[in-house]
């Protein structure tokens, strides 16, 4: 599928085009909703007109914590509150904050059986540390709550709702606890609480509180799950009515705490606990029109809590992708179809508060040989094989910058959508859309000595290779590297099945572009579909030839010990195939074969994307010590031996970045473009890295061969005759 935002035909859902506002960037797509001739939204327009009446509802922390020791005082209880805690940044926050305010807490979490395996991760490693007393409930006919939630409103989360609230209240309840806290924003409190009073011209608390309780016991009658009794004893009370942190107040907190909290990366934009989230928002966003989130987060925006740009990135509408589909046939919904499609023309005068891709022209394909080649080399660890690089920026970085590149990178290259399946021994690959959690990550070492940096950056290479996913994502993932008063970095990992060398060149120029541009947003080169050309290279033979028909190391070589490096400084850099030459000739002075495998990845197809092209070459001297290098594939199979030595040619780094880039790439060798988990394992792997105007020869082995090569001197040879120094032998 081609997804680029050049003027183009594309499929649309209701949602994608349609006019914005402003100031707030609601949806013209959300119902009644009416703009200014300034371009306002009418919520925008009533909240500045009566911003004093609506924030008299909002109380301060102080507030909160005399109402709950009150309550529970009076009632003498043995917890002051039951928190509703899903694992998720808002209620893991709202539970640090209870414990620092000397609060004796209970939490409670409902499993509806899609919660992300992260988030109870969360609950079980922060309430174990805390020494906080915990229960997990669950429904046995959730999946049917969710199916009839879907039928009447569109959306999973009103069943999952009162499913939480019925079995919260009767737990609080039976136990004696008068109050349940919830974590729900004051995006949520103003949309789900408050919306119909105001819309009602009601903005005095002391005349919605007694109705908002009237109704929640109505609520709770109506299901009939739970007794009169239990929902007057227990009072539902939302922390974030009382506390005006922002969102970024609140990572800034688990950020603190991030040895214990992690970032669910396997659930959707707006939830970070809940993993069929995504199929609702798709069913309602397809359905209804608009995002169901639309209201509660444009709300965030208005009281300061959200920046815009984040707020639109959050309401994109999820892909239809596997996991999405695979869930609504769990509970047995029907996929709502796509939008039908509208031409660039039609859609000229609206404005977007997100981007779709275009309708898909190939939805899945084989993999290519390239891709192959990268499985079959990286056979024992397959989903660790991610190239990383370090970038370090000259004008500063925020997340949001961050996270608007990432995104549009994402909607403009398919190859960075790609997922793979892997069935009855054959794998292929399709574009999963762009659903989920972007890929991007913070890692603060402000507080680290320049000293530290390195160890810290070499576990965060470990962990972020480690998240890498072929089946359900991530393949991309970026970090940004907060270093106090020193210059920020990127820290990118990208898995090989997705990019070659000269694809980072194209990820590097387009990551660059959007780096300066306003708002994250520019006008990309064309980006051709990565399936479409797989689809047409599926038929190339994937057998014989170095780096084929090997199912992992070699008998013994597992056992050698992990690959160790020898370092050379050859001189002046030269290309590939001189030092292929090199090589080959050195090894023919010793009596050994003298093929060599061959990658440049100086070298382009000019393809002018992002995907998975090159393919190793084989060198070999012919009679007068001429070296045929066959690059990209050419004359790949030239040969069925086992090549002994595969040499990867980079040569200069900076090179990766564009004239006049915003972006320096930094040189570490805990962040080693060059190097992949296993190099070095199964043969001899020479990387050849041009730095400060030297050409150096990394050789990685396993520690037996390593005496073997130091005993040759053949890195020393080689070396010299790079270098044009005489050395004895045929030359």
């Amino acid at each position: 599928m081609t997804t680029q935002l050049a003027p183009q035909p594309v499929a649309t859902s209701a949602v994608t085009q349609a006019r914005a506002c402003d100031r707030c960037g609601i949806s013209g797509r959300y119902p009644g909703i009416t703009f200014d001739a300034s371009g306002v939204c009418d919520l925008c327009a009533m909240y500045g007109a009566k911003e004093r009446d609506i924030l008299s509802y909002f109380g301060d922390v102080d507030a909160f914590v005399r109402l709950v020791r009150a309550r529970a005082e009076e009632r003498g209880s043995h917890y002051d509150c039951l928190l509703l805690y899903s694992g998720g940044k808002d209620s893991s926050y709202v539970l640090y904050r209870l414990i620092e305010l000397g609060l004796r807490v209970r939490t409670f979490t409902f499993d509806n059986g899609f919660i992300s395996k992260t988030a109870l991760r969360n609950v079980e490693t922060i309430t174990s540390e805390l020494g906080i007393e915990h229960v997990t409930a669950t429904h046995a006919d959730q999946n049917k709550v969710f199916l009839q939630s879907l039928q009447q409103h569109k959306s999973v989360c009103n069943g999952c709702f009162r499913s939480l609230l019925d079995l919260s209240t009767q737990h609080a309840h039976d136990l004696g606890i008068p109050t349940i806290v919830t974590g729900l924003s004051r995006g949520q409190i103003m949309d789900e609480r408050l919306s119909w009073f105001h819309n009602q011209g009601i903005f005095d608390p002391a005349e919605i509180e007694p109705r908002l309780k009237a109704g929640r016991s109505v609520y709770h009658q109506s299901g009939g799950a739970i007794g009169a009794e239990a929902v007057d004893s227990v009072e539902v009370v939302d922390y974030y009515r009382y506390s005006d942190v922002t969102k970024d107040g609140i990572r800034a907190l688990l950020k603190s705490r991030s040895d214990l909290w992690s970032q669910p990366g396997d659930t959707g934009f707006c939830s970070s606990n809940c993993m069929i989230n995504d199929a609702g928002v798709l069913v309602h966003t397809r359905e209804r029109g608009f995002h169901n989130y639309e209201a509660p987060t444009r709300w965030e925006v208005r009281l300061g809590h959200l920046e815009r740009s984040e707020a639109d990135e959050e309401l994109r509408e999820p892909a239809a992708t596997p996991r999405v589909q695979k869930m609504l046939l769990q509970i047995g919904y029907p996929l709502p179809e796509a939008g039908s499609p509208v031409t660039h023309a039609e859609a000229s005068g609206a404005e977007r508060t997100s981007v779709a891709p275009p309708a898909p022209a190939v939805r899945e394909a084989a993999l290519t040989p390239a891709q192959h080649e990268v499985l079959l080399r990286g056979a024992s660890a397959p989903a660790l094989q991610g190239r990383t690089l370090l970038l370090e920026a000259s004008d500063g970085a925020d997340s949001g910058r961050v996270r608007r590149a990432a995104l549009q990178l994402l909607l403009h290259h398919e190859a960075l959508r790609l997922r793979f399946t892997h069935e009855g021994g054959t794998w292929r690959q399709y574009d999963a859309g762009v659903a989920g959690a972007l890929p991007v990550l913070r890692l603060d070492l402000s507080a680290r000595q320049p000293s530290q940096e390195a160890e810290a950056l070499r576990t965060a290479v470990e962990r972020l290779r480690s998240r890498l996913n072929l089946t359900d994502g991530p393949l991309l993932q970026i970090a940004l590297v907060d270093r106090g008063s020193r210059p920020a970095r990127l820290l990118l990992v990208v898995h090989e099945l997705l990019a070659d060398t000269a694809s980072w060149r194209v990820l590097l120029r387009d990551l660059c572009t959007l780096w300066t541009a306003p708002q994250g947003r520019a006008q990309l080169p064309p980006a051709g579909g990565f399936l479409e050309r797989a689809v047409a290279l599926a038929g190339e033979p994937v057998t014989g030839g170095a780096g084929y028909g090997r199912s992992g190391p070699p008998a013994g070589s597992a056992g050698d010990g992990a690959p160790v490096r020898i370092r050379w400084g050859c001189g002046a850099p030269v290309p590939a195939a001189v030092v292929a030459r090199a090589l080959s000739q050195s090894l023919a002075s010793l009596g050994d074969a003298p093929e060599i495998e061959v990658v440049d990845h100086t070298a382009g197809d000019g393809q002018g994307s992002i995907g998975r092209w090159s393919r190793a070459g084989v060198a070999t001297p012919d009679a007068e010590g001429d070296t045929d290098v066959y690059a990209d594939g050419e004359g790949y199979g030239a040969s069925d031996a086992e090549a002994l030595i595969r040499y990867e040619h980079f040569g200069d780094l900076a090179g990766l970045l564009p004239p006049d880039a915003p972006l320096a790439v930094v040189a570490a060798d805990e962040v080693d473009f060059t190097v992949l988990p296993g190099t070095g394992r199964d043969t001899v792997t020479v990387n050849g890295v041009v730095r400060e105007g030297t050409l150096y020869l990394d050789w990685w082995c396993s520690p037996s061969r390593r005496s073997r090569l130091l005993a040759a001197a053949l890195p020393e040879r080689v070396a010299r005759r790079l270098a044009g120094s005489a050395e004895p032998g045929p030359r």
